[in-house]
């Protein structure tokens, strides 16, 4: 018989792992930069790529629920393998004339793959750990948060090669994560009678078996979405202009960089310290915490603009930064927490696809950015969904 306790945490290391490569979807804005130069796409074209991304990462999601009951994660995470490398050797070979085949390879068959890899991963290491599931979460998440700060930095390194470049790179990418992904792949499996006893045992013990219909039908669940997509926008919106905002705010370009770079940090260590929170503390107290880091973040963005100062901008990022790390781990939590095991693939999948609306929110702040030029009205706008945000969540009660 297996020794549970060790294989569970092989299993973690090596999703963590997974994770960690799959986080470079989030690298757009270093992958995008030499496409600009050569091909001469404008910006408003190669953010509408990431937009696609972002929205077939959460219907890959989707898929990888649906499917999760008539396949195993071996055959899931072996087809998000081949998805991943389709899209991104595709993608390599992208001309001028070919911006449509971008959309279709990076951000379609790449957004699906990632999307299908990230459920999968999430849900069946999640099953091993039903008694540490925040700190599971957390550190799978932390991973992925951190993809950008440590292979989106390497992979501009390569792509700025003039001996390498951008299509070799991205080649590259596509391989390893397949790699990466079908090893995972062959070696991970859903846990035995043993883990998988206790798992129903947890279960049993806090709430009842929910299908995606039913989930759908309850209060409990539109709360969470609609409060999940409005916090998530705080960080979302944040990173999308967190560069110009430092130094609107008094940095120089090369320390903007660095402050960006921070805040995937932050990112990453919002999702382990939520984790710790939901493993630790009740969820009253865990809400309350959340709840009120995410009311601050924009507070802080605001005097920012009003007082100005670059600490008080650098403070301000790095607060949004980690206010979104407390989102994916939430997302991950309450579908098992209030909803159930028996449905946990599906029912997550279906908490996840929040990103598709937050995805719009950065669109609209950089429209409300353009036309006033400040970003006083963008820091109100998310102050008021931190507040609607936080009255949803804190309205959640088991």
């Amino acid at each position: 018989m297996e020794n549970t306790n060790n294989i569970r945490w092989l299993f973690l290391a090596f999703g963590s792992l997974t994770l960690l490569l799959g986080g470079m979807i989030y690298s757009w804005s270093i992958l995008k930069s030499p496409l600009a130069g050569e091909f001469g796409w404008n910006p408003t074209q190669l953010a509408l790529n990431f937009t696609i991304t972002i929205c077939c990462f959460g219907i890959g999601g989707l898929i990888s629920g649906l499917l999760a009951k008539k396949l195993s994660p071996r055959v899931r995470l072996i087809g998000s393998a081949v998805l991943v490398f389709t899209g991104f050797f595709i993608s390599s070979k992208v001309g001028a004339d070919s911006l449509g085949l971008l959309y279709i390879s990076y951000g379609l068959l790449g957004g699906i793959g990632i999307g299908v890899l990230y459920n999968t991963t999430i849900a069946t290491i999640g099953e091993w750990f039903p008694d540490r599931k925040g700190l599971a979460s957390g550190i799978m998440l932390m991973c992925f948060g951190f993809s950008t700060l440590i292979f989106g930095s390497l992979a501009g390194s390569f792509i700025a090669n003039p001996e390498f470049g951008w299509r070799k790179t991205y080649i590259l990418l596509g391989v390893v994560m397949a790699i990466v992904v079908f090893i995972f792949g062959l070696i991970v499996h859903r846990p035995s009678v043993p883990v998988a006893a206790k798992a129903k045992a947890v279960a049993a013990s806090s709430t009842k078996d929910f299908t995606a219909m039913e989930m759908l039908k309850t209060s409990t669940f539109w709360k969470l979405f609609i409060a999940l997509a409005m916090l998530a926008s705080i960080g979302n919106v944040t990173l999308s202009f967190a560069k110009d905002f430092a130094m609107f705010t008094g940095s120089a370009e090369t320390a903007a960089i660095t402050i960006v770079g921070i805040m995937s940090v932050c990112n990453g260590l919002g999702r382990l310290f939520s984790g710790a929170l939901y493993d630790n503390l009740s969820l009253r107290k865990t809400q309350l915490a959340i709840t009120l880091i995410m009311l601050i973040a924009p507070i802080v963005g605001i005097l920012a603009i009003t007082s100005g100062g670059e600490i008080v901008g650098i403070m301000a990022l790095l607060l949004c930064g980690f206010s979104y790390g407390l989102c994916p781990t939430t997302s991950a939590i309450y579908p098992k927490l209030f909803f159930g095991e028996k449905n946990y693939a599906l029912n997550f999948s279906i908490t996840n696809l929040t990103l598709i609306p937050t995805s719009f929110v950065a669109t609209l702040a950089g429209a409300i950015l353009t036309s006033t030029g400040s970003y006083l009205p963008v820091f109100f706008l998310l102050l008021a969904f931190a507040v609607i945000g936080s009255i949803l969540l804190l309205l959640i009660k088991r």
